[in-house]
């Protein structure tokens, strides 16, 4: 078993071989105390002379305060008197809080000469500090750990500005080639670029980060002028390149936007602007044209010549800006004249013409709310009038006894207001009248008939219906007024004389029977009749009758005189 040593600093142990024969087969020397001895003597002795000439580079990079005996040993022989108070575990835990960050710094890049050597020396005062805690001076190994925390934090730190200074050597060295087209613009602010990045990079090598890391930052400042100057000359053709456009000088604007993008290739401006250079004198020649229709006040045609430009060069504020405002002026002069339509045809009652007016100026604008207002107005007024104008027709027609025309006027009406209760009562009754007149003239017809077919009786009945029935106002028409001659003539009786054998039985039918008479007078009203004679054994005799007023009484001889056959 090989020797071994417990961490613990206040224990100690023997080793003890358990093989006391071990190494002699190979001829090997035992070692004795001796040679121990001098073994470890001459290890450490070769050990600090190479941590000494280590310490003397390092001090001849960062400076000769690091690691001075004063910053560590001093600490182990200050006359603190906290010190003597030390625990054991207060030095136990500065240690393990100095092995944590050590183990920290050990995972950090350490590529540089000056950084290694500073590790080593850090790595060798840890193992001193650890020996200070084995021999139990815990006060001394206390401050020894504390101060070399301070050290290692110092390491850590110079080992990210070692980093950030590394990056800016490498940002500078590219950005120097992203900026070599402007070296012509500004080359004093290059020749110090260059001059400041290779002092930075020779202060890099000797391990002076921080002064290396100022002289990068000047290196970045002249070529923050020099990108100032690239920038300068660029805007300063695309200045000019947008005037020469505007103006319509086409070969101007094309030399000054290649000279822009000669400096600056992907400049979006100048790609665009040399499109805009090559139609910039058509442009010019729409925009003149457009501003002299616009003081015309033609601004539809102004419009059109603007989006023919705008159209050339989308790029053009003035185009789109003369496009717009004269589709705007436009839509103003379209909308005046119907509202000056609207208002002439209101002012003269012509709602039809005026809503028409109103319909076409929201066209124009349609989110306009006073045209919206004028129009639902010009509506309500328009259905109010129509409903009082179809209102007075029907009355005049019903006036004038045209009740055909008065019932459509009253149903006009409703359809335009269907609430319209003197509409409604109009319409029945013109519907009344008009069915009242149509049975007058039924009964007149009638009664005419029958009186052509000497039903005068009948007739005068349907006369007398008619009559009943007929409107005060309406007057008889001559056809009417002769009619009523004829049945008032026909409606007095007439004396009528029945003369016969006495042997005969005389019926006039439907009216009366007569009986045997050799002669009688009975009054009859106006009429046909039929005579009816019979007697045993004879014949019968039919005889047919008209009674008229207005001619001589008739005599009647009537008898029968034929026998039957057997």
């Amino acid at each position: 078993m090989s020797d071994s040593s417990d961490s613990t600093p206040n224990k100690k142990r023997r080793v003890i071989h358990w093989d006391p024969e071990h190494g002699r087969d190979n001829g090997a020397k035992r070692w004795t105390v001796l040679r121990l001895a001098a073994w470890i003597l001459g290890g450490g002795l070769a050990l600090l002379i190479v941590a000494g000439l280590a310490i003397r580079g390092i001090r001849l990079v960062v400076g000769p305060q690091f690691l001075r005996p004063d910053a560590v040993a001093t600490s182990t022989t200050t006359d603190d008197p906290s010190l003597a108070f030390v625990t054991e575990s207060k030095a136990t835990l500065a240690r393990e809080n100095v092995a944590n960050a050590l183990n920290e710094m050990r995972r950090l890049p350490q590529d540089h000469p000056s950084q290694l050597q500073q590790l080593i020396l850090i790595e060798k005062a840890f193992l001193g500090g650890e020996i200070l805690l084995a021999n139990r001076n815990y006060a001394a190994a206390y401050a020894h750990f504390t101060a070399l925390g301070r050290e290692i934090d110092a390491f850590s730190e110079n080992v990210k500005l070692k980093q950030v200074t590394q990056k800016a050597y490498d940002e500078v060295l590219v950005r120097m080639r992203d900026l070599d087209r402007a070296r012509d613009l500004a080359p004093a602010e290059f020749e110090t670029a260059f001059a400041d990045a290779g002092t930075g990079r020779q202060f890099f090598v000797d391990g002076r980060f921080a002064t290396a890391k100022k002289q990068f930052d000047a290196a970045f400042a002249a070529l923050d002028r020099a990108e100032a100057a690239l920038k300068d000359f660029v805007d300063d053709n695309l200045r000019q390149a947008l005037e020469a456009v505007a103006a319509g000088d086409k070969p101007r604007a094309l030399a000054a936007f290649q000279a822009a993008l000669e400096k600056d290739p992907g400049n979006e401006i100048g790609l665009q602007g040399l499109k805009r250079a090559e139609v910039a004198d058509r442009v010019r020649a729409l925009i003149i044209q457009g501003e002299g229709l616009e003081q015309k006040q033609e601004h539809a045609a102004a419009a059109e010549s603007y989006g023919k430009a705008f159209e050339l060069d989308a790029f053009s504020a003035v185009a789109q800006q003369g496009k717009s405002r004269n589709e705007r002026l436009k839509k103003e002069t379209a909308l005046n004249a119907a509202l000056a339509d609207a208002t002439a045809h209101r002012e003269a009652a012509a709602w039809d013409q005026a809503i028409a007016a109103y319909e076409r100026a929201l066209k124009v604008d349609p989110t306009n709310e006073n045209v919206s207002k004028a129009l639902a107005e010009t509506r309500e007024t328009a259905q109010r009038e129509a409903v009082k104008s179809a209102l007075a027709k029907a009355l005049a027609y019903e006036n004038k006894y045209e009740w055909e025309q008065a019932r459509g006027s009253y149903h006009e009406t409703m359809e335009l207001d269907p609430a319209n209760t003197e509409a409604k009562e109009g319409y029945f009754r013109t519907g009344k009248m008009i069915r009242t007149l149509m049975q007058y003239n039924k009964l007149v017809d009638v009664a005419e008939s029958h009186a052509q077919r000497a039903e005068f009786q009948s007739s005068i009945r349907s006369f007398n219906e008619a009559m009943a029935i007929k409107p005060a106002y309406l007057a008889l028409t001559d056809r009417v007024s002769q009619l009523r001659a004829v049945l008032n003539l026909q409606s007095k009786p007439v004396d009528v004389t029945f003369r016969s054998d006495g042997n005969c039985w005389v019926s006039i039918s439907n009216f009366r029977m007569l009986g045997k008479i050799s002669s009688q007078t009975v009054k009859m009203l106006p009429g046909d009749y039929e005579i009816v004679s019979r007697r045993k054994g004879y014949q019968d005799v039919l005889l047919l009758l008209q009674v008229r007023n207005g001619s001589t009484p008739p005599i009647v001889s009537v008898a029968c005189t034929l026998r039957a056959s057997g």
